[in-house]
Order: structure tokens, then sequence, then C-alpha cells
């Protein structure tokens, strides 16, 4: 899925406080689009850029202001894209194949880029190298094989596609898109949902409507999997969605097996796309370890990459980790935005989540930026406690 800054609404007491976070959210986005536009329009992008390769900005001690230094470390980006196509689901996305292309064709030439596995080795390995990228695409919508496939063959460039179990088993549309669509659908202005307690949406617009499923979806992210689902499926009943907005959205195993013979890359993204953090142990043998089997078997090769859904430090648990290292995973990927340098932990690799509003100019703008700032989450990354979890785990090892 996209993540933007209304993700997070569900955190956000009342609606004047969504309105100022929004406001100053905006601001500084805007601030950011008029400093590339620039930087574009005088010739510097491609001075700053190079600029980004030797140097990053640090916080410093007792100063809002942070400071620009030499740095001689290897760094890795990694790319996150969820669909390349403005058709159908998911309704919150829409990047137009034309700016793909452009932005691949970007990268072709500033940049040098890499299979996922081979960044992961040369991350391992403390490989010397110049700022690095791979590209991933998350859930596994059919418009990567329809539009994103001819782009990567034609500029020979690698690519890994996480891919959800159960949609690949189905062919349904995840759940998260089922509210988007519901929400489309409502007839009337307003909609009312239990949320703990009854909360009422205004749907005056398409925009409200996109808004207002984006808050349902981050306050069901918050919830224990095993009761987010049964909220789902008693939303469901209350109403409705059209068969024919959810058929022919997933990628199927043809299309799929037919890019993995010409070098694209997969990995699992879950059986179902829940917060990893919300699931007990039962929960992460299946969404963990029948996700990679299932794939593996439809794919006849190893399953080496994982992403976890929605991507922050909450939705990832240290018991998550525990799992994908007995399960034989090579990596998992976040959301959590920054460059990767050998030594980080390849449990939670950062990544740039590309957005569908940025022309090429913040494309160019925002990879750059990647590379120069200095992730404050290299100091500590905060992530949900696992005891609970863990606990049951042990208990189980010592019933053998």
């Amino acid at each position: 899925m996209r993540y933007d800054v209304s993700w997070d609404f569900g955190a956000t007491s009342n609606d004047a406080a969504r309105a100022e976070f929004m406001k100053l959210a905006d601001a500084k986005e805007l601030c950011r689009k008029i400093v590339a536009q620039a930087l574009y329009r005088t010739g510097l992008l491609r001075a700053v850029d190079r600029l980004f390769r030797s140097r990053e900005l640090s916080p410093m001690e007792g100063s809002r202001l942070p400071r620009l230094r030499r740095s001689s470390r290897s760094k890795f980006g990694i790319l996150c894209y969820h669909r390349v196509g403005t058709d159908g689901v998911p309704l919150f996305s829409r990047l137009q194949p034309k700016l793909f292309r452009a932005q691949m064709e970007h990268i072709k030439k500033r940049y040098r880029v890499v299979s996922l596995g081979q960044l992961c080795r040369e991350l391992q390995d403390g490989t010397s190298a110049e700022p690095t990228l791979a590209i991933t695409f998350d859930d596994g919508y059919r418009d990567l094989y329809t539009h994103a496939f001819s782009v990567l063959q034609e500029y020979q460039l690698p690519a890994t596609i996480y891919l959800i179990g159960q949609c690949m088993e189905s062919g349904e549309v995840p759940w998260y898109d089922r509210i988007f669509l519901a929400l489309k659908g409502v007839t009337g202005t307003s909609f009312e949902v239990e949320m703990d307690g009854f909360r009422q949406f205004a749907l005056s617009s398409p925009k409200a409507r996109i808004e207002a499923a984006w808050e349902i979806v981050s306050y069901l992210r918050t919830k224990p999997d095993s009761w987010r689902q049964k909220w789902c499926a008693s939303f469901e009943k209350e109403v409705l969605i059209r068969p024919e907005d959810t058929e022919g959205r997933m990628l199927k195993w043809d299309q799929v097996r037919t890019m993995f013979r010409a070098g694209v890359s997969f990995g699992a993204h879950t059986m179902s796309h829940p917060s990893v953090s919300r699931l007990d142990w039962q929960g992460l043998e299946t969404e963990l370890g029948e996700s990679k089997r299932l794939l593996e078997q439809g794919l006849g090769s190893p399953i080496e990459d994982f992403a976890y859904p929605f991507g922050k430090p909450e939705d990832r648990s240290l018991a998550a980790e525990e799992f994908l290292a007995s399960y034989g995973y090579r990596s998992a990927v976040t959301t959590t935005e920054g460059f990767n340098i050998p030594g980080v932990s390849r449990f939670q690799l950062r990544r740039l989540s590309i957005s569908d509003d940025w022309s090429l100019v913040d494309f160019a703008f925002n990879v750059s930026r990647m590379f120069l700032e200095t992730p404050s989450e290299m100091r500590s990354i905060p992530i949900r406690s696992a005891e609970p979890v863990l606990s049951r785990m042990e208990q189980r090892e010592l019933q053998g």
C-alpha cells in the first residue's frame, strides 16, 4: 500500500488536530517542491546530486540546524512502489506509466541499480560502492505486468515484487482495497461506522471518501488481526462492493512466472496483509511461513525476501524478526525512510516510498535527498515489544 501523512490519522484525537497536522505536512511538502523546482530550473540539481553522494546532513547537539559533513560510507537505497497505472484499485494510488518510465530512465542514467539480492550481499559484505539503488513493488497489482514489466525490460533494471499469498490463491484484492471500494460506493453524503464507538464520516467529495477510508484502515491496523478480520466481515455485510471492481486487479501465476523467467525477483508480503505486530505466534507462523511456502511452490524457487505490511516501526516486532530468521528469510524491508549502510539489521531495511503526486523533478530531488539525510532510525528504531509472543514460542518449544 501507499503510505502518506494521512496514514496516521488514527493516532490523532480530533478533527481540528488532524486538520492542523495536515496543514503543517502540506506546508513542508510545498517547501520541498519549491526547492526542487528551483534547483531544476537553475541547473543546480545535478551539482547538488553529486554533493549528496559524498556528504551527509547530521543533527548537531544543541542546534535545530543539521551539520553537513563528509561521508565515505557506502549508501544503499531501496525504492518502494505499489502500482503503475491509473485504472481501478488501488483507488489511493495513480502513477502514470509515462512518469514511471521517466523515473526509470532517470535512475538508469544517474545511479548504480542492482537487484535486491545483490544489495543484501553487499550490505553484508561491507562492499565499498557508489550510491546504489534497488527497486521494489508491494502487493502484486496486475498493472505491474501490463505497465511496469516492459519498462524494466527496456532499461534492463532488476526489481523485486512482494506478493500477498491469499491474493495469489483467490485473485481477490486485499482487505484494505475493499474498504476503499466500499466507501466509494456508499450512497449519500455521510456514513457511520463503529470504531471504539460510532464515528460518522462526511462523504461530500471523492477526496473525503478516500480520507475516510484511510482513517478506517489506520484504525484497523492497530487492532489484533483476528479482531480486524471479524470487523471486516461484519462491515462487508453492510456495504456493497461490486465484483467488477475487484476482478482481474492482481497478478496471476502465469504472469508472475513470465516475469520471473525474465529476471524479476519475488518476495513474500504475508498471506493476508495484516500488521505483523498484531499477530500471535500462530498468526506469525501462518502469515510469514505459509506465504513463503505457497510462493516457493508456485515459482519452484526459494523465496528469500519479505516486506512488512504497512512497514512502520509500530507494524513490526522482535517476534517477527525471530520468525523471519527461523524460516530462512534473507531480508525484510520496511517503509521507514532513509538509506542503508553495511551493518544495518537485515530485517529492518529502509525504503523510500514513491508518491504518485511527485513530478519527475520531485522524484529526482527526493531520491537525492534520501542519500543526504542521515536517518534518525540509525540511532535507534523503536519497535513493539514481542515478549508475550516469544513466551508462547518458548512454551511451545519446551512442549516439543
